[in-house]
């Protein structure tokens, strides 16, 4: 642009020079004259009759080149102008651009200032994110030691079914520690539902990162399937805890049966006292002395184990005390119905027998026990059809002795009307 504006000085400066030749006096001889002169100088002597036909072509020559000279100085002062107004929107294009990249730049700087407030919350994000699995992480070891503590407890039901007393003891353990997991139930309960609200408040600052969305939406779903396996084990939880209720309930049950044997027991010997005590009072002390005597070498019981009906008995997971109910013979009644047990009245050689019967796939089995100690075994299994099986066994029994039949732990037998299981014993002699 500056080469052009010279050059247009510079034909401005020319024209206006021979436009001031001509206005100053010179007429066309005097040009002639002066540029023959120069040819003169830079040719050689020619005839006049080339002068003249030079002289004519050079003015025909000036008059072209000043007509071509302006029409070139107008078309070129036209294009400069052009170019100057060119020039002046080009600046105020320039001008506004850089009014518009001064606005750009303070926006991108702006920019850079969101985008290193929003690095920061991010940051602080995934900062809360891990604290969240960490706390996740946290209720996993305690839903654990939870499946522990009941897998503890059932053991304990187990044990609970040994005695009366012992299932009262441990029955009121097992209520504590029920209660004590119900809290720590509410407690997980109230844990994951802040955890939800965590999650809650997570999402919609995740929804306004929309830089890093992608990556704070693996992160949330991940959240998501922990809190739904979370969910699944507290929902076991309660399952387990449903069972434990149900053992509880079944060992309230029991202990109702066993309240209802003692009663039937207490029952039975107050009408056998009351019994003896009308045969006493009825009796001289001759027939007693008699009658004495008599029993005491005249000992024998044979026993059934059902009075009516038919059904399964077991399998426990504790050993228990069969109660043989259908009494066939109970000379000297040495053997008690209520309680199962034979009690020796006086010291002797004693001769019982035991028979079990059941069905095939579950083990039949049954000891005869002397004051707690197993004395001999009838034992049967096999994958299908009837089992029987039977033993006996000759005792020394002191006054006071007892003998009564335990059946195995895991063991199931079959009683009917036909008096599959029975119990025997009698009195071979006397022993001094």
């Amino acid at each position: 642009m500056k080469g052009l504006v010279c050059l247009l000085l510079l034909l401005e400066t020319f024209v206006c020079v021979v436009q001031h030749q001509v206005d100053g006096g010179l007429n066309e001889n005097e040009i002639s004259q002066q540029l023959r002169s120069e040819d003169g100088r830079q040719n050689p002597p020619q005839t006049d009759t080339l002068r003249d036909e030079a002289s004519t072509d050079s003015q025909q020559n000036y008059h072209l080149f000043f007509t071509d000279i302006h029409a070139a100085l107008r078309e070129l002062t036209a294009t400069v102008t052009e170019q100057k107004v060119n020039i002046r929107e080009l600046t105020a294009t320039v001008t506004e651009q850089k009014v518009n990249i001064r606005e750009l730049t303070a926006t991108v700087t702006e920019q850079k200032v969101n985008i290193r407030e929003l690095t920061t919350t991010v940051t602080e994000q995934k900062v809360n994110i891990r604290e969240l699995t960490a706390t996740v992480t946290e209720q996993k070891v305690n839903i654990r030691e939870l499946t522990a503590t009941v897998t503890e407890q059932k053991v304990n039901i187990r044990e609970l079914t040994a005695t009366v007393t012992e299932q009262k003891v441990n029955i009121r353990e097992l209520t504590t520690t029920v209660t004590e997991q119900k809290v720590n139930i509410r407690e997980l309960t109230a844990t994951v539902t802040e955890q939800k609200v965590n999650i809650r408040e997570l999402t919609a600052t995740v929804t306004e990162q929309k830089v890093n969305i992608r990556e704070l939406t693996a992160t949330v779903t991940e959240q998501k399937v922990n809190i739904r396996e979370l969910t699944a084990t507290v929902t076991e939880q309660k399952t387990n805890i449903r069972e434990l209720t149900a053992t509880v309930t079944e060992q309230k049950t029991i202990n109702r049966a066993l309240e209802t044997r003692l009663s039937e027991q207490q029952t039975f010997i107050l009408e056998e006292l009351n019994k003896k005590n009308d045969e006493m009072s009825n009796l001289t002390l001759g027939q007693v002395e008699l009658r004495k005597e008599n029993r005491d070498r005249e000992i024998a019981f044979s026993t059934g184990l059902m009075q009516s009906g038919d059904g399964y008995i077991g399998p426990f997971t504790t050993e228990i005390t069969l109660t043989y109910r259908n009494v066939f013979t109970n000379i000297g009644n040495a053997y008690n119905p209520v309680t199962g047990v034979f009690t020796a009245p006086l010291k002797g050689a004693y001769m019982f027998r035991v028979s079990v019967y059941g069905h095939g796939g579950t083990v039949a089995a049954a000891s005869i026990v002397k004051n707690g100690e197993r004395m001999v075994l009838a034992y049967t299994v096999q994958p299908q059809n009837d089992l029987n099986s039977s033993n006996g066994v000759v005792l020394i029994l002191e006054v006071g002795d007892v003998v009564y039949v335990r059946l195995w732990s895991g063991a199931r037998i079959y009683d009917s009307q036909y008096n599959n299981n029975t119990f025997s014993g009698f009195l071979l002699f006397p022993l001094r």
